[in-house]
């Protein structure tokens, strides 16, 4: 029978608000060609999660002595992984520079990164540069590999990324004359929508536009807000009847589409939304 002397030395996940479990599954960590060959040298397995993964190694002796004399033998005293991102829209709905080009790096040796119950949250660095084939570059250093493993587990960093916060704007354009007396958008949770205000599109038709000004709306991965387009006659109020739902539900934006808005913060962008009626 074959013993299996595979012990955890580390492990990775990366996390982000704007998905509804918490877990970012689109980011990829590839062993760069030096790491590479030292997995394959000397019997390390990379056993992969949906957001991260965990490094096993397979010694007979202490994880310190294989990590020096890797150390010793390659002149080489860390792993490096390249990050691949493999949705289109990651920088579009994470809080990242919107004209940002660059790759994104980590390392166990920055001074920034904060320890959390058990676990070390490395600082993100952007790193501006004008062709990068990868999103981003890990490095994982064996001392800090060690440092974890004195208090008797395998150490455990993490990663974390923000959702974009964008003012969202309704244009409804009525093909159909449709009678809107007083238009507006419900309120909910806070959120008022200014508007309306008449305006023409790319499309040169003509709109209705609502926007939540300074409010900046968290985008998500599912809908998490419902707005209704309502239409509040005079006599309605009057009469202190219900306003007239137009439209029920909303959309929420699609966070492939991202607007600049003129004379603001680079970083403040808009989610456009066209709805015809």
């Amino acid at each position: 029978m074959i013993q299996s002397n595979y012990i955890k030395t580390f492990g990775i996940a990366a996390y982000h608000t704007f998905f509804d479990s918490g877990k970012c599954n689109c980011l990829h960590f590839v062993p760069n060609h030096n790491t590479n060959t030292i997995f394959k040298k000397f019997g390390f397995k990379m056993n992969l999660v949906s957001n991260g993964f965990n490094l096993y190694s397979n010694t007979k002796s202490s994880l310190s002595s294989l990590l020096n004399y890797i150390s010793q033998t390659t002149q080489q005293n860390y792993f490096e992984f390249d990050i691949k991102c493999t949705n289109p829209n990651f920088i579009l709905f994470t809080t990242l520079p919107i004209n940002w080009i660059g790759a994104v790096t980590y390392s166990s040796q920055d001074p920034k990164n904060l320890s959390n119950k058990g676990k070390i949250v490395l600082n993100q660095t952007l790193e501006n540069k004008s062709v990068s084939t990868h999103f981003g570059h890990l490095k994982i250093y064996f001392e800090d590999i060690l440092k974890e493993q004195l208090s008797g587990d395998a150490a455990l960093f993490e990663i974390n990324f923000t959702a974009r916060a964008t003012q969202w704007q309704y244009y409804f354009i009525n093909k159909n004359a449709v009678q809107l007396s007083n238009p507006s958008i419900t309120e909910k949770e806070n959120i008022q929508f200014d508007g309306p205000q008449n305006v023409t599109i790319q499309t040169g038709e003509s709109a209705l536009l609502f926007t939540s000004n300074k409010t900046y709306i968290t985008l998500s991965e599912k809908p998490k807000y419902k707005f209704d387009l309502i239409s509040n006659s005079s006599s309605s109020n009057q009469n202190n009847a219900k306003p007239k739902v137009i439209i029920k539900g909303l959309p929420n934006p699609d966070v492939s589409r991202i607007g600049i808005i003129e004379n603001s913060d680079p970083n403040h962008v808009a989610s456009p939304m066209y709805i015809y009626l």
